[in-house]
C-alpha cells in the first residue's frame, strides 16, 4: 500500500476517535443540563439566588485542576465560562445592562464575565445602566471605571454617591484596536470613524499608514462600526466584537500604539449579590475640612498594614471646594484588620460608604 494511502487511512481513524469523543462530550453536557435544571428548581423553591459567583468560580477551578495541561488553560476557562453561562440560562435568564451601543468593549467585558448566554441590553449612558439596575429591570450592570492610559471614568464614580447599588465584581480587558471595513484593500479607504480616544491611541499607526484619510469622531467605537456598512469607502477603529456584530473585515489588527492598554470594568447589582469571599474593597469617604484631615484619614490603613491600590478625589457637588475620596484597598470587608481600619477612618470622616467588596479581576 502506498505511503500516502496509509497516511490517509490513519487520518480517518484519528478523526473517528475525535468524533466519538465529541459525541461523548455532547452526551455529558446533556446529562449535566438535566442536573442543572433540578438545581434551578431547588433554588427557586427555597428562595436561593440563581447567580452564585462563588460556585461558578469553583466549577472553573475544579476543571482547571483536573487538566493534564494538554489543552490550553485559557481556552479551557473560556469553554467553561460558556458552559456555566448556558447552564445559568437554563435555570433562569440573566439580564445584564451595559454601556452601549452594541459592539463596544463593554459588551466584550460582559461576555468575558458572564459568558454569552445572557440577555444583554445596551444603554446610552452610565446613568441609564444604574437606573435600570436600581429599578429591578436588569439583574446586573457592567460599566467602565478606568483605563490604564486614559484614566478614571468619572461618570461611573459620580453615580455611586447616591446610588444604593454595590460593586460585586470587576473585570479587566486588554483593549486592542482594529481597522474594520467593507473592502479588502486599505487603499480604498477615504474616511475613518472612531471615538476620539481611539484616534489618539492609534495616532502613530494612522500617520504612518493612512496619513491623508479623513477622521470623523463619533460617540463610541460600536457606533463607528455601525456606520461602515452604509459607507463603502469608509473604515472604523473598533474591537473584534464589532467586526463580528456588523459583518466587517479586519484589515489591520492591533493598530494601537501602546499594547499595554487595559480597561477595568465594574459589575454592579444590589445587596443580595454581594461576594462571599472578597479580596478587594472600594469605599467612598468625605472628610472634615481642617488641617491634617487627609493624613488622619489614611493613617489607619498604614497602622493595620492595608495596601491602598487607588485613591481618587471628586468634587462633592454639594458645596464649593468640598471633595469626596474614592479608595480601593486590598482585603475583603470581613477581614478583621480592614474592619478595624474603617472604624478608625469613621472617626475622622463626615461619612463613609462601602461601595462594594469583591473578588480581584483577572487580566
Amino acid at each position: 500500500m502506498p505511503q500516502k494511502q496509509k497516511e490517509e487511512i490513519l487520518l480517518r481513524e484519528l478523526r473517528k476517535k475525535i468524533d466519538q469523543i465529541d459525541i461523548k462530550i455532547v452526551e455529558l453536557l446533556d446529562e449535566r443540563a438535566k442536573v442543572v435544571k433540578e438545581i434551578g428548581e431547588h433554588k427557586k423553591a427555597n428562595g436561593i439566588p440563581i447567580y452564585q459567583p462563588e460556585r461558578e468560580r469553583q466549577v472553573k477551578e475544579l476543571a482547571l485542576s483536573h487538566s493534564k495541561k494538554l489543552f490550553p488553560a485559557a481556552a479551557l476557562m473560556q469553554i467553561f465560562t460558556e458552559i456555566v453561562s448556558a447552564a445559568r440560562a437554563l435555570e433562569e435568564p440573566t439580564v445584564v445592562a451595559y454601556l452601549g451601543p452594541e459592539g463596544t468593549h463593554t459588551e466584550q467585558a460582559v461576555r468575558k464575565y458572564f459568558g454569552s448566554s445572557v440577555v444583554m441590553k445596551p444603554l446610552a449612558s452610565v446613568s441609564d445602566v444604574f437606573r435600570e439596575v436600581e429599578n429591578g429591570k436588569m439583574n446586573f450592570g457592567v460599566v467602565p471605571i478606568e483605563n490604564s492610559l486614559g484614566g478614571t471614568v468619572y461618570s461611573t464614580l459620580d453615580e455611586f454617591v447616591d446610588s444604593p447599588l454595590k460593586v460585586i465584581g470587576e473585570e479587566f480587558l486588554n483593549i486592542h484596536q482594529h481597522l474594520l471595513a467593507n473592502t479588502d484593500s486599505i487603499s480604498e479607504i477615504k474616511r475613518i470613524y472612531s471615538h476620539p480616544q481611539s484616534f489618539a491611541q492609534c495616532r502613530v499607526w494612522l500617520e504612518t499608514n493612512l496619513p491623508n484619510v479623513e477622521k470623523i469622531e463619533v460617540s463610541s467605537n460600536g457606533k463607528a462600526a455601525s456606520m461602515v456598512p452604509w459607507d463603502k469607502f469608509s473604515a472604523a477603529i473598533a474591537g473584534s466584537i464589532a467586526a463580528e456584530k456588523y459583518g466587517l473585515t479586519i484589515l489591520a489588527e492591533n493598530i494601537e500604539d501602546n499594547p499595554e492598554n487595559y480597561t477595568r470594568f465594574w459589575i454592579i447589582s444590589d445587596e443580595k449579590h454581594q461576594c462571599k469571599d472578597p479580596e478587594k474593597t472600594t469605599i467612598l469617604v468625605s472628610i472634615k475640612d481642617k488641617p491634617g484631615a487627609l493624613l488622619k484619614l489614611l493613617s489607619p490603613f498604614q497602622v493595620y498594614g492595608i495596601n491602598l491600590s487607588k485613591i481618587e478625589s471628586r468634587p462633592s457637588k454639594r458645596r464649593p471646594w468640598d471633595y469626596l475620596f474614592f479608595i480601593d484597598l486590598d482585603g475583603g470587608i470581613e477581614d478583621t484588620n480592614v474592619q478595624k481600619a474603617l472604624e478608625k477612618v469613621k472617626e475622622h470622616a463626615v461619612f463613609l460608604k462601602v461601595l462594594g467588596s469583591y473578588r480581584r479581576g483577572s487580566y
